[in-house]
């Protein structure tokens, strides 16, 4: 391959390198809050299991029964519903949005009051075609799954951000 070929395209990554680009990590988990134990959701729910996925991945020890030393994550609610956006001129629905709020609290070990985390609100609008009518239900998967991945990067920022004020608040001026 030609020596400027090669320069050419290597000249974007150098270029993305030098600016100090990265790609965007998961949050970190602040360490107060390991071991884990994640309440409100049954052991099975596919939201559950990718939590704790996820942050088993970041280094945290996930509890399955509550204990005393440990923080608790607890989910009091998640909720999903779907509602029409639009619809054509023959009254036929073109567009769907699909909603997903969590609502959660945050208990710390030796603590009384739980943080509130919530509500946290993902949504996707996607355009519903008729004539594959069977492949909805695999696409509203496909977005709940994504809407998931959302909640959960915006709880672990939520968490984050909350323990970073409690530090700060016990700092003091």
């Amino acid at each position: 391959m030609n020596p400027r070929r090669r320069l050419l395209l290597a000249l974007p990554a150098l270029l993305l390198t030098g600016c100090g680009f990265q790609l965007r990590g998961a949050p970190e988990w602040p360490a107060e809050l390991d071991p884990l134990h994640i309440g409100g959701l049954g052991a099975r729910d596919p939201f559950y299991l990718t939590l704790v996925r996820t942050l088993r991945s970041a280094g945290v020890e996930i509890l399955d029964a509550r204990s005393p030393d440990a923080a608790e994550l607890r989910v009091l609610s998640l909720r999903e519903r779907r509602r029409v956006l639009s619809v054509t001129g023959a009254a036929r629905i073109s567009e769907y949005e699909l909603v997903r709020v969590l609502d959660a609290e945050l208990r710390l070990p030796d603590e009384d009051e739980p943080l509130p985390l919530g509500p946290l609100r993902a949504s996707r609008v996607y355009v519903f075609d008729a004539s594959a009518a069977l492949s909805r239900s695999d696409r509203e998967e496909e977005l709940a799954r994504a809407m998931d991945r959302d909640l959960q990067r915006m709880l672990q920022l939520r968490v984050q951000a909350e323990m970073g004020d409690r530090q700060a608040a016990d700092a003091g001026p």
